[in-house]
């Protein structure tokens, strides 16, 4: 009997058999639990299909995943209204009745892709929420600290219309896009939720996220190539606008919040040696650690747990500098470690002064001087965080400080903006010729003002008004 396509299969369709492998399992928890699979045929197309959760021992031991079956007796309903996995108008319904028969000999996709343009995203925020798969060409990848002493992976990818796009992994998928990938390599991304963050729509990671690096799969091979033979592009993410240290300090004196995360071109100008440098926390629960000494013997612990092990981490108060001036800044883990190139708790170990965290190691402090692209992050509370730093590409410029890119321009309150202002041309010699220029206006303007005078033979009128209402008075001088 010939098998049917997936792509084929209709709401209410009496069913057919379907040659599928099995890509996915997941438990829905929406309305009522569900328990989900994610099927793709030769072709390529996928379908899902639910199972009721109580008969989860009953699939489990006839449904493999990675395997392939001839699928029969299922039902055809329509598809899932809330984070669906595959772009089909239908679903499956499978129950007790329905056969796995294993199919061995099937040689089919092992993975299934259906990526959506940029253009494509914005559909996607509302209800009913599809999830995406996404493919790009990778222009920054970083690791961000959050307060709670967790880690998100940043990675901004440019598709083929040179749009760009931040994908963020939380904490626990954090590691499917490692440190070692970098400007230039292809990434391809199942099963992301789209977001908007200040105006900018954005993706992020779902329990169902899988991430390809650099892959090599034939059928989407040629998009891959397509990514690859792009012209190079130096732009900054539209999440996180070039600016400079004058701007940055503007917008803490202004309260602007357009937006949070910022790049600079700046130079470590000095690190505080006053401040503590690190902080320790527990391995099981990410608290902070107590240091505690026994017999001159300095260990950590925690308030809660036993039989920890400290995790250390940079906290590194520094003044950063670029052309338009200075600021305070404070380096996190990610960020300074990328700099020193030794982790913390080496740093700690092997070079620190254990009597006292406010003493800097030497080979800290020599960090100064360092000039790298800061990947910032503007606090509510107005203090600067650098979350990661990149290489300075040869053609990256500091923008002035009067920059629109990405950044708001605000009028100074005192003193009053020069307007028309213009500067001498290289070869106008200043000194007298520029006094001369000056005595010419002035000049001009009081020839101006005599033949007013006598064309009208009025005296000049200076009005000032005293008072309130009609009580008018006028002086003449």
């Amino acid at each position: 009997m010939t098998s049917q396509r997936v792509r084929d299969i209709k709401e209410r369709q009496k069913n057919g058999i379907i040659e599928i492998r099995v890509l996915k399992k997941w438990i829905c928890k929406g309305i009522k639990e569900e328990l989900c699979y994610q099927f793709v045929d030769a072709y390529g197309d996928a379908i899902e299909a639910t199972g009721y959760i109580k008969h989860i021992e009953h699939f489990d031991s006839v449904i493999k995943l990675e395997s392939c079956y001839r699928l029969s007796g299922y039902i055809a309903t329509g598809a899932r209204t809330y984070m669906a996995t595959v772009d089909h108008p239908a679903s499956l319904v499978i129950g007790q009745k329905t056969r796995f028969d294993p199919a061995t000999e099937l040689s089919l996709p092992t993975v299934y892709f259906n990526f959506a343009t940029y253009d494509m995203l914005k559909t996607r925020i509302k209800n009913p929420r599809l999830l995406t798969d996404y493919i790009g060409r990778v222009q920054a990848n970083s690791l961000r600290p959050t307060r709670k002493g967790q880690v998100l992976r940043k990675t901004v990818l440019l598709d083929e219309t040179k749009s760009d796009v931040e994908l963020t992994l939380w904490p626990e998928k954090n590691h499917l896009i490692g440190n070692n990938v970098i400007a230039g390599d292809i990434v391809a991304v199942t099963s992301t939720m789209v977001t908007e963050h200040n105006g900018h729509l954005q993706l992020e990671s779902t329990f169902l996220i899988n991430a390809f690096i650099n892959p090599d799969v034939p059928q989407i091979i040629d998009h891959v190539n397509r990514l690859k033979a792009l012209p190079i592009v130096n732009t900054t993410s539209r999440s996180e606008p070039m600016t400079t240290i004058a701007d940055l300090k503007l917008r803490t004196q202004h309260n602007a919040q357009m937006s949070t995360n910022f790049t600079c071109k700046a130079t470590i100008k000095h690190i505080h040696e006053d401040r503590v440098w690190y902080y320790v926390l527990c391995s099981k629960c990410s608290k902070k650690l107590y240091p505690e000494e026994d017999n001159k013997q300095l260990t950590f612990v925690c308030e809660d747990d036993e039989n920890i092990t400290p995790n250390f981490r940079y906290c590194v108060n520094a003044t950063i500098e670029d052309t338009t001036g200075n600021a305070d800044t404070v380096f996190f883990n990610e960020s300074m470690e990328a700099i020193v190139n030794i982790s913390c708790k080496d740093m700690f170990t092997k070079h620190a002064e254990k009597s006292n965290p406010k003493i800097v190691p030497t080979l800290l402090k020599s960090v100064t001087g360092t000039t790298k692209l800061l990947h910032l992050t503007l606090k509510n509370n107005r203090q600067i965080v650098v979350n990661s730093v990149s290489e300075v590409p040869s053609t990256t410029e500091p923008q002035s400080s009067g920059s629109t890119a990405g950044t708001p321009t605000f009028s100074p309150t005192t003193p009053a903006p020069k307007v028309g202002v213009s500067k001498r041309a290289a070869t106008q010699k200043p000194g007298f010729e520029q006094m001369k220029l000056n005595l010419i206006q002035i000049t001009t303007i009081i020839i101006i003002l005599i033949i007013i005078v006598h064309k009208y033979h009025e005296p000049l009128l200076i009005r000032s008004y005293i008072g309130t209402g009609t009580d008018k008075k006028m002086k003449q001088v």
